[in-house]
């Protein structure tokens, strides 16, 4: 059974909506991309996803389950969240930080495994013993990425459903990183997890998702469904207020 939201709602503020009801169901083995302008509610979304936030009206739920509900361990085996900065607050290592991730799996749980596998997959296993601190802003990223890889105990992984949520996961990263993130995220969803990333590259969300959901300035649904048709010139003008030719080249011209 898919991460689900149902008529899903949420305002900071009372009267004063964020989200407007929502219906997204993220399958197992798909990578869903998460586009809209900036303030419509995309981070909040991927927040109310996983249990952070309350919503205000409706559920989400992991294979029926409501996800705020779950036991934090259970959750933390089957949801994983790169956000869209990472930071640490201690002078750990670059493999420490991924180690992080394997906290919820418990002791003697093939710890070294799954990350040094994590690092390798990010591309970073040359850097693992260096402090985190001394990385760029893209390597950051991608050692996030490893931990969330590492947590969702990918070489021996957990019975139910799986999900890996990202907020915009390559804006620091350069062109070949960039693309290696996608064709890992490509390879953990044909492992069964449900992706969900947030991003701003319609170009490369077309490239490399299987379905894409629009949220509009009001943070409604504009529209939720295969790539091809949800990523259409005639469904993005009028959310982002601009033109788009076929190829999602935008332009500045008032849209028709």
């Amino acid at each position: 059974m898919p991460l689900e939201a149902s008529n899903l709602s949420f305002a900071y503020h009372p009267g004063r909506p964020v989200l407007r009801g929502i219906g997204l169901s993220l399958e197992p083995g798909t990578i869903t991309g998460l586009i809209g302008p900036n303030g419509a509610g995309k981070s909040t979304l991927l927040r109310l996803l996983l249990g952070l936030l309350v919503p205000t009206q409706g559920a989400v739920t992991l294979d029926g389950v409501p996800v705020g509900s779950m036991d934090h361990r259970e959750r933390a085996r089957r949801l994983a969240y790169v956000a869209q900065r990472s930071s640490l607050a201690f002078s750990f290592s670059v493999r420490r930080s991924v180690a992080l991730g394997r906290f919820a799996a418990g002791s003697g749980s093939g710890d070294a495994h799954a990350v040094d596998a994590a690092l390798a997959a990010v591309d970073l296993a040359d850097r693992a013993d260096e402090p985190f601190g001394t990385l760029s802003a893209g390597q950051q990223q991608r050692a996030a990425l490893a931990r969330a890889i590492a947590q969702l105990d990918l070489p021996r992984p957990p019975a139910g459903t799986r999900a890996l949520v990202l907020d915009e996961p390559v804006s620091a990263l350069d062109p070949r990183h960039a693309l290696q993130c996608m064709e890992v995220l490509r390879a953990l969803a044909g492992r069964g997890l449900a992706v969900i990333l947030a991003v701003h590259d319609l170009n490369l969300a077309r490239r490399v998702c299987d379905r894409a959901a629009v949220l509009d300035a009001q943070g409604s649904l504009a529209a939720s469904g295969p790539v091809g048709s949800a990523l259409a010139p005639a469904v993005l003008e009028p959310v982002f207020g601009v033109r788009f030719d076929q190829g999602l080249v935008p332009s500045l011209a008032a849209p028709t």
